[in-house]
């Protein structure tokens, strides 16, 4: 629900959320030379497993003087999860939490507007963190019913300005997260879970949208991050490598031409089961042109030379897709 109440706005609701029913199996087949089936060993990852999330929340903007606005939120949750059969058998959790914001937002001072913000989130582990136990992707993981919801203190700080033609937004973060949830490795592709600690996530983001004239328009993004464990001293899976991308569009009749290019810096930062990977740039071209008024036809080349680089740096990783072509039509009835 959300209404006015004197210069403030006030929302409040209930949001309830689930997962139900969640099974995974796995078979190993053994084949002669024929083909035969010689053997079938089954294994159940999870029989049956269930999360419920059952949060209040109520937040409020109000002018508190001439260019500056606060908003405040609050929320609660309760969080229970439960699993029969499978490997880790009859287990249950059930985890309280409440989390929340404040911020300051002071402008337009000439097109530019501050922001600062202080907040406070959890993180309760998904159910296959808990209890499922068997082969994925990236190897046999193990989970691990014990684990408790991650924390976090956030704060947050955003620069904008906006002009007729040039929109540009700077944003600073620094993120402490009590209780971790960590997926870790004992052995090469034998993946567990724990809470570890704290961990540590700072950085900055760039974002600008610019209008060139002439039908030129361009569009900036610019990342850096840092994720670490200061205790042992190491990173954190997940942290993005440094990036910056460029796309450049043009209008041309009924129809426009777009250029994008993104460079990421070499990641020599790896988390602990991620690894070191070279830099690499990726090149799109984008082409659409109206063919009618209820027709228009858009046509996308996604690495366009071709770059080898891996699809993430995790350890298990493959190479992502190569060059590839897609034509799409729309039409309007």
């Amino acid at each position: 629900a959300e209404r006015l109440a004197g210069r403030a706005r006030v929302e409040f609701g209930v949001d309830v959320n689930g997962r139900f029913g969640l099974r995974a199996f796995d078979i190993i087949q053994a084949r002669n030379l024929a083909g035969d089936v010689i053997r079938n060993l089954h294994n159940v990852s999870v029989a049956n497993a269930h999360r419920t999330d059952t949060g209040l929340f109520a937040a409020t903007e109000l002018p508190v003087a001439t260019r500056l606005t606060a908003s405040v939120g609050v929320r609660a949750d309760r969080i229970t999860t439960a699993n029969a059969g499978g490997f880790f058998g009859a287990r249950s959790t059930s985890h309280t939490a409440a989390s929340g914001h404040g911020a300051l937002t002071a402008g337009p001072f000439g097109g530019v507007t501050l922001t600062g913000q202080v907040s406070r989130g959890f993180r309760d582990p998904v159910l296959s963190d808990r209890y499922y136990r068997g082969p994925s992707g990236r190897g046999f993981v193990t989970g691990n019913p014990a684990l408790t919801p991650e924390k976090s203190t956030q704060l947050d700080v955003a620069a904008r300005y906006a002009s007729r033609r040039v929109r540009l937004g700077v944003f600073l973060y620094r993120y402490l997260i009590d209780d971790l949830v960590e997926r870790y490795q004992t052995e090469i592709d034998f993946f567990f879970f724990r809470n570890r600690g704290e961990g540590r996530m700072r950085g900055v983001e760039v974002e600008s949208q610019m209008d060139l004239g002439s039908g030129f328009t361009a569009d900036l993004a610019a990342q850096i991050a840092r994720g670490t464990l200061p205790e042992a001293g190491t990173f954190l899976d997940d942290a993005p490598a440094d990036n910056i991308s460029i796309q450049i569009r043009k209008a041309v009749g009924l129809g426009f031409a777009q250029l994008r290019l993104a460079r990421f810096a070499d990641d020599d930062r790896p988390g602990p089961t991620e690894v070191r990977h070279a830099g690499y740039t990726v090149v799109d071209v984008t082409a659409g042109v109206r063919l009618s008024r209820n027709l228009d036809v858009r046509a996308l080349v996604r690495n366009l030379f071709d770059e080898t680089y891996r699809v993430s740096p995790d350890v298990r990783a493959v190479l992502a897709p190569g060059r590839s072509l897609s034509v799409t039509a729309v039409a309007r009835f």
